[in-house]
């Protein structure tokens, strides 16, 4: 009796110890890709949003993972409700297996299911309502086996499960598999002969025509009310974002619990053996978890969507911060950092600070997915090149997997066009975030710009992107941002973050002939200390014209990097392995870039490189 009182204990503290890891996991290590999942959803508060949720099989458990969903726009909300969702299937799992195993040992391994639905949870693929869905379609079967009359719980099971299907979509399958389970069963019940027998046969007949309701149910409502073909179509749309796909998670995922509940009903545990099975049951779920959360969680997507959410709240700063912890390692990370270093004043410093990788880590092309323009976006809308902005951020939307909506691009869809002074389609995008709960106040605060060219001018994002809009006409192609950043460089000489991208595109493709066409108007733009990576190309152009840089430079070069050049200059000319010998000390400079990188430019790398 101690043995299982000592049983029961560690039962409920590691039942209550996995969810308050989930909340831990998903607040500290994968925050970002909820933020990430937020931002391509979009729940209105309307009715014609609810319909068009509820006539279609599994929208219930659909919209309620959605309306659930855009709490992830709040930090620790998101986290919160997983570790909520997840603890209320174990217990309903947990109750349904002990209808069949009262007082089994067994029952901590009903935190295998909802541990699992928080692994795939880490795909942003998986939506909430796969949680959602599994949760309504287990406790629609706990409610079926606790019915006790026979014929009640037969009639309720022919009715139950065409309603879970349209509850749940193909998360009814948990429901079955557990029904089925249970009915299996309970017909090994002890008794004579020719009870046992008809009790068997019964189950059967029972378990048949649960499964021809199933089977027909689905088939019937696809041939006559919804028209989406294949097997992806029985299913419904709310377990996985990429239409057509029912991807084996989902499916392993359904019939668990009944996998669960049948090994539960048919093992027993001694007294004796209660403490080496629950030792056994804790190393094997310790193990799941290892195993399970390190196969399903993408940490290095995590690092690009966190590098995303700080440039989206615009805290520059703290992407700076990140990069000292995670430097970036692809394009979208790099262009994210590359935009800090612009806002906060310090591309010229520390452009080379970081590991360059040509003109993709600067802007990032369109290749027919929805992240990197959605990236790429930020980019454009902060160098004023609105048209570009808007045309990366509806591309985006319109390549969403889900053929959904999002919530972050609706609201800047409404900025570009609130610029453009397209106020009818601003005020349509407005009025749709009017629906929304997190994006409600920003659209009502935005609506009395309309129309009113005094209050947009006096804004100060609005307005100076305003002040930095391009005169002329002109075909935008992301190939030719060399020829757009001088036009507007060209019209706005005072555009300062369109001269810095201008001056790293060259830096970077070690075009040192446009680079020096540009020093006139570097000179215009009163810096307070001109940055040092130009001061370091302007003394090698210096040097490579047999002028000697220490003594024929401007005025500007401080001699700090005079005696640098000096320094850089005896070590690489004197010594084999002067890049060794250099990196400690200089990797972070132009110099080094330029002997050491060895980059070369080509015009089309930025619609072949891989992004990722």
């Amino acid at each position: 009796m101690e043995k299982l009182k000592v049983g029961k204990t560690a039962d409920s503290f590691v039942a209550v110890l996995v969810p308050a890891g989930i909340f831990a996991f998903f607040t500290f290590f994968y925050n970002s890709h909820l933020h990430f999942e937020e931002q391509f959803s979009l729940f209105l508060f309307t009715s014609d949003y609810l319909i068009e949720k509820l006539i279609l099989p599994g929208g219930v458990a659909g919209y309620l993972g959605e309306f659930l969903t855009q709490f992830y726009y709040i930090s620790f909300l998101g986290p919160l409700i997983i570790a909520l969702l997840l603890f209320a299937l174990f217990l309903v799992i947990k109750k349904a297996i002990s209808t069949v195993s009262p007082g089994s040992i067994l029952l901590l391994s009903g935190l295998i299911p909802p541990l699992y639905a928080g692994m795939i949870l880490c795909n942003e693929f998986y939506p909430l309502s796969v949680v959602t869905g599994h949760l309504l379609s287990m406790t629609a079967a706990m409610l079926y086996i606790h019915l006790k009359q026979k014929k009640t719980r037969f009639i309720t099971g022919l009715v139950l499960i065409p309603v879970v299907y349209w509850i749940t979509g193909g998360l009814y399958i948990s429901c079955l598999s557990v029904i089925i389970v249970f009915e299996l069963l309970a017909g090994r019940k002890t008794g004579r002969g020719n009870t046992i027998n008809r009790r068997r046969f019964a189950g059967m007949v029972i378990i048949v025509s649960y499964l021809l309701v199933a089977a027909s149910i689905p088939l019937i409502l696809q041939k006559c009310i919804f028209s989406e073909p294949g097997f992806a179509g029985l299913w419904g749309r709310f377990c996985y974002n990429i239409p057509g796909a029912i991807p084996a998670s989902v499916v392993i995922l359904s019939v668990l619990p009944a996998i669960l509940m049948f090994f539960s009903g048919i093992v027993r545990v001694h007294e004796k053996h209660v403490i080496k099975v629950l030792t056994a049951e804790i190393l094997i779920i310790a193990a799941f978890c290892f195993a399970g959360f390190r196969y399903y969680s993408n940490f290095d997507a995590e690092e690009t969507m966190t590098y995303d959410y700080l440039v989206r709240q615009g805290r520059w700063d703290d992407v700076l911060k990140y990069s000292a912890k995670r430097p970036p390692e692809n394009y979208l990370s790099l262009s994210m950092l590359n935009l800090s270093l612009s806002k906060t004043g310090r591309m010229g410093d520390n452009l080379f600070r970081y590991d360059q990788h040509g003109i993709s880590g600067l802007f990032l092309s369109f290749n027919k997915e929805y992240v990197a323009p959605l990236m790429g976006n930020e980019i454009f809308y902060n160098l004023g090149l609105i048209n570009a902005s808007q045309q990366y951020a509806f591309e985006s939307m319109e390549t969403i997997p889900d053929m959904g909506k999002s919530a972050r691009i609706i609201r800047r869809l409404a900025e570009t066009n609130l610029i453009n002074g397209q106020y009818q389609v601003s005020e349509k995008y407005l009025h749709i975030l009017e629906h929304t709960l997190f994006y409600r106040k920003w659209a009502k605060n935005t609506l009395p710009y309309l129309y009113n060219e005094e209050k947009i001018n006096a804004n100060a994002d609005w307005g100076e992107k305003r002040k930095y809009l391009i005169v002329d006409d002109y075909f935008f192609h992301v190939q030719d941002i060399e020829t757009i950043l001088n036009r507007m460089v060209s019209e706005h000489p005072d555009n300062r973050a369109a001269f810095e991208y201008l001056m790293a595109f060259y830096l970077i493709t070690k075009d040192l002939g446009h680079f020096s066409g540009l020093i006139p108007a570097m000179e215009k733009m009163r810096y307070a200390k001109v940055p040092s990576s130009y001061q370091e190309a302007i003394t090698f152009i210096l040097a490579s014209s047999n002028r000697d840089p220490l003594t024929e430079s401007p005025q500007y070069i401080s001699q700090g990097t005079r005696q640098n050049l000096k320094t850089y200059a005896d070590i690489f000319n004197t010594y084999p392995d002067a890049e060794q010998r250099l990196r400690p000390r200089f990797s972070g400079t132009y110099w080094f870039y330029l002997h050491f990188n060895d980059y070369q430019y080509n015009p089309e790398e930025i619609i072949q490189k891989n992004l990722y």
